[in-house]
């Protein structure tokens, strides 16, 4: 039967010999010969192959003398002069071991992915946690909606502790149909904790991608740690971007399916990519999904293109619409999140979202239908920057790194005016970086062993996969570039959909992170499984060494050459001139000396800071030849026969793991780790904090000016209702708001805001203080007067002078909405009865029509207002609140967040993770069935 496994035993004396091979399946006995016996034999490596083959060629050459017996079963049956007897307990051990043997290395992989793991973070198995500023702010962001878990049993759909209030969609939800495919993700961690299970699984997801591209699982773990230590993950996973990192995990395993589809076993790929795909999608960071669907769109061009030369184009449809459907599917299991957040994207900053138009837009953050290109661009990879990728200090590394440890000729300057050494040395080193970007926490590094096994990719690989990853390489770059690259990028942004919805262009860089180690691992297998001859594969080896050699070239001439100034240089020279010139004169009219020797004093702290940049370039730069002389060295001596391949195999392994492990424990390292007490300290409440928890009426906001930005800051969400906040999907309604009035302290609308306490920090004591704002609003009021407008414009401006405790501003387009004007009744009067987030309940008595403002953000997309339990209207006012008429007479309002897109997506979510289910089940029976039948 197919598949099977035989025990070949020779009548000749003193000759027994156990080999694994396979015979196709047939229902008549037919004779083992060469040529129904070889196409099978691979089980081993090539040594046992031989060796195998020439045993079967001896057996049949004397069938005619000897009585050959192959023990399968419990019967004998004759093939002429052949006799097979089957007895099956042999067949079941011979099985077992050989089924041992196969997994042996991928047991061994997944053993050295865990144990690199945990040693390299293992304070996070002393209970420890990695200090991650950005999981603080999501901390602040979360904290509400996970209180009203607790206490309600389910995440709300709406936070009021964070921009007046906002959608929770990309802080905290859940379905209400508990079936998400998301479940089996689990499995691939092993419940390991955070972060050792997100370098774990980065590396078993692509370790699955090598297995099914068939090469060898040595170089699957050389090309796995390679994809999950690149720098750039653990630099993410200290700064807090888990979702991303993630999402960057999956990756791989999305690609692994696609491919498992195109090879024709649609069960098997479809289980893969619809599986992966969904627990990629469900990290919910779109922006790494939108590039792994980059790769794959490439890959499935190229692949439908080689299709057609093949004369397969008919298959390769089929296998991308079979792909296509799965994609569908697995990302249809997040349907409950993805719908909802895409309607909400529409009304975000990155939608676009504003009523300001021609001169009163001035918001920097927001463009016609997306971000604005100067914000989207913001962190765009420098065009020589690039050059990190094999050399990661080539541009000062990070703010957050500690490249510099002595002799700094910064730090000399420096101390030499009184600054101590270890302020210094901390300066110097916030200082190092000199590229494109802002700012950077580290660089993006590929491993100089890596990028070494790339270039060799490109010589020995041939055919169209080899086309696709260069492709993704090369757009990988591209993109980054952002706007260093502006006549593509530009272009890209303006029509590439949904593109100009991400920020960040270096981002893109996980592309190449992507396509370097498998490019490499696909090309270090050719050369050793190839089969061609010295001659040849010593002509390629050579040219790989020449293009390295050329890149080397470029690098030493770029260290030589380049000028190592940093863009914020010239300000940071200016500012410790200043300083010293203050300190110089004493109070006094500085004389031209002191101004020369502050001038000299500012230019020789950055010519000693870029002495130091270029020293920590030097080091770098001594490091990646030595690397990669010494994997040059090994291929060499491996060609020349002086070892074996596992030898070469095992100190490739060594020597590019050690190469990224080290340069990554420059970010992330045990002073990375906290104690989760002192993690959260910063969020512990203040004396501030806690005088405003004493308040007994808790229906009001907070705007904390203690600690930097406070629409960048969502400390004050982790304990109040808060103006301010943190989040990437902010209302682009609200970024106008903040933009045009809460920036410019106005007053009137902090007050219709309900913003009863300003957190202020005390000059003289430098603690927190709340200070009490008699004058806000409250959450509701009925107001004496509409004004109308005819647009945004006007309505923004008119808040600069009208009085909103008094008068509602309403633009024209929702006059219809408004059912008469508000007749004035002196004992008229509303009042908030409870807020449960989704659910606000109001009171209201008057004798005569009124029209009531609250203090609640306006989105109709999804709150829906009721009078007296029937469905009735509102609108928009102020900009950003919401207003409604109100008849005479005693009244129940109550608004529930109800958004069809959650109630929609759900039902979406639950149908396809059943098709999701279905699909994985089955691919699993077809598979168990057709081993089974195949023993």
């Amino acid at each position: 039967m197919a598949g099977s496994l035989f025990l070949v035993k020779s009548s000749t004396p003193n000759q027994q010999f156990v080999t694994p091979f396979r015979i196709m399946a047939s229902t008549q006995p037919s004779m083992m010969t060469r040529d129904t016996i070889s196409p099978f034999i691979g089980l081993g490596d090539s040594k046992i192959t031989i060796d195998t083959r020439k045993q079967i060629l001896q057996m049949n050459a004397t069938r005619d003398k000897n009585r050959n017996i192959c023990i399968m079963g419990p019967k004998i049956c004759n093939y002429g002069q052949n006799t097979i007897i089957l007895p099956g307990i042999f067949t079941s051990q011979i099985m077992n071991r050989n089924l041992f043997k196969a997994a042996l290395p991928h047991i061994i992989a997944v053993g050295i992915f865990l144990i690199v793991a945990v040693v390299y973070c293992k304070p996070a198995l002393d209970g420890k946690v990695v200090f991650q500023h950005d999981m603080l702010g999501y901390k602040g962001m979360v904290q509400q909606s996970l209180e009203y878990k607790d206490k309600y049993g389910h995440f709300p759909l709406w936070t009021e502790s964070m921009f007046s209030g906002m959608p929770a969609y990309n802080i905290a939800m859940e379905a209400k149909y508990k079936l998400s495919i998301g479940y089996l993700s689990y499995v691939l961690t092993w419940g390991l904790p955070k972060p050792i299970s997100f370098f774990f699984l980065a590396c078993v997801c692509f370790y699955i991608l090598t297995q099914v591209l068939r090469i060898s699982p040595w170089i699957g773990i050389l090309s796995a740690m390679a994809y999950a230590w690149s720098t750039y993950d653990p630099i993410i996973v200290v700064v807090g971007h888990e979702t991303k990192m993630l999402a960057i995990a999956y990756a791989p395993g999305v690609i692994a399916g696609l491919l498992v589809i195109f090879r024709g076993r649609y069960l098997l790929g479809a289980a893969l990519l619809t599986s992966f795909f969904s627990f990629q999608v469900g990290t919910q960071h779109l922006q790494v999904v939108y590039y792994t669907l980059i790769s794959a769109g490439l890959l499935t061009l190229f692949f439908l293109v080689n299709s057609w030369q093949q004369g397969q184009l008919k298959n390769g449809l089929i296998g991308v619409g079979i792909a296509i459907i799965c994609g569908g599917i697995g990302f249809a299991t997040l349907a409950v999140a993805n719908l909802p957040v895409q309607e909400l994207a529409k009304e975000t900053m990155r939608g676009g979202r504003t009523e300001l138009t021609g001169a009163s837009n001035t918001n920097k953050y927001i463009s016609n239908n997306g971000l604005s290109k100067d914000y989207a661009f913001g962190w765009s990879y420098g065009i020589g920057e690039t050059l990190t990728l094999i050399a990661p200090e080539a541009f000062g590394g990070g703010s957050s790194g500690k490249e510099i440890t002595g002799n700094s000729k910064f730090v000399d300057k420096m101390t030499e005016v009184g600054v101590p050494e270890d302020n210094a040395l901390q300066m110097a080193n916030g200082y190092a970086y000199w590229g494109a970007q802002p700012f950077t926490n580290g660089p993006v590094y590929l491993g100089a062993v890596c990028c070494f096994l790339f270039f060799l990719g490109l010589v020995f690989v041939k055919g169209w996969q080899k086309w696709w990853l260069v492709s993704v390489a090369v757009v990988g770059i591209l993109l980054a570039w952002g706007k260093n690259f502006s006549a593509l990028n530009y272009f890209l942004f303006d029509h590439l959909p949904f593109y100009n919805k991400f920020r960040a262009p270096a981002m893109a860089l996980v592309l190449p992170q992507f396509a370097f180690p498998l490019l490499g691992a696909l090309g270090l297998n050719q050369l050793l499984t190839g089969g061609e001859s010295k001659e040849a594969v010593w002509k390629k080896f050579r040219k790989v060494v020449f293009i390295t050699a050329g890149v080397l070239v470029v690098l030493i001439g770029f260290y030589f050459m380049a000028d190592y100034k940093g863009v914020n240089d010239t300000g940071l020279r200016d500012n410790y001139s200043n300083a010293l010139l203050q300190q110089l004169a004493r109070g006094q009219q500085p004389t031209p000396e002191m101004q020369q020797q502050a001038r000299d004093f500012g230019n020789a702290i950055i010519k000693g800071l870029q002495s130091d940049r270029q020293s920590i370039f030097g080091g770098d730069l001594l490091r990646t030849f030595l690397l990669i002389a010494a994997a040059v060295v090994l291929v060499g001596l491996y060609l020349k026969d002086k070892f074996r391949q596992g030898i070469l195999l095992g100190a490739l392994i060594l020597l590019s793991s050690y190469d990224l492990l080290s340069v990554g424990r420059r970010y992330l390292n045990e002073e990375s780790f906290a104690e989760p007490a002192d993690f959260e300290a910063s969020l512990a409440p203040t004396a501030a904090d806690m005088k405003i928890k004493s308040d007994p009426d808790k229906n009001f906001r907070v705007f904390d000016q203690s600690a930097g930005d406070p629409f960048q800051d969502s400390r004050a969400s982790y304990h109040h209702n808060s103006v301010g906040g943190y989040s990437p999907a902010k209302l682009g309604l609200y970024q106008d708001l903040i933009e045009h009035q809460l920036t410019k302290g106005n007053m009137m609308v902090f007050n219709m805001l309900n913003t009863r306490y300003f957190i202020q920090r005390n000059p003289s004591t430098g603690q927190s203080d709340a200070m009490l704002n008699a004058n806000a609003f409250g959450p509701c009021w009925l107001v004496k007067n509409i004004h109308y407008v005819k647009d945004g414009n006007e309505e923004m401006k008119a808040l600069d002078s009208l009085n909103t405790r008094d008068t509602a501003i309403v633009q024209e387009k929702y006059r219809a909405l408004v059912k008469g004007e508000p007749v004035p009744d002196s004992s008229a009067s509303i009042k908030l009865i409870e807020n449960l987030n989704d659910k606000i309940t109001y009171k209201v008595s008057a004798r005569t029509n009124q029209f009531a403002v609250f203090s609640e953000v306006y989105y109709d997309k999804g709150w829906n207002v009721f009078l007296d339990g029937n469905k009735a209207d509102y609108c928009k006012v102020d900009y950003i609140l919401r207003g409604m008429s109100v008849p005479a007479g005693e009244h129940t309002i109550e608004f529930r967040f109800e958004p069809r897109s959650y109630e929609l997506g759900d039902i979406i979510g639950f149908s396809a993770s059943i098709l999701a289910y279905l699909i994985v089940i089955i691919a699993i029976v077809a598979e168990w069935r057709k081993r089974q039948t195949a023993k």
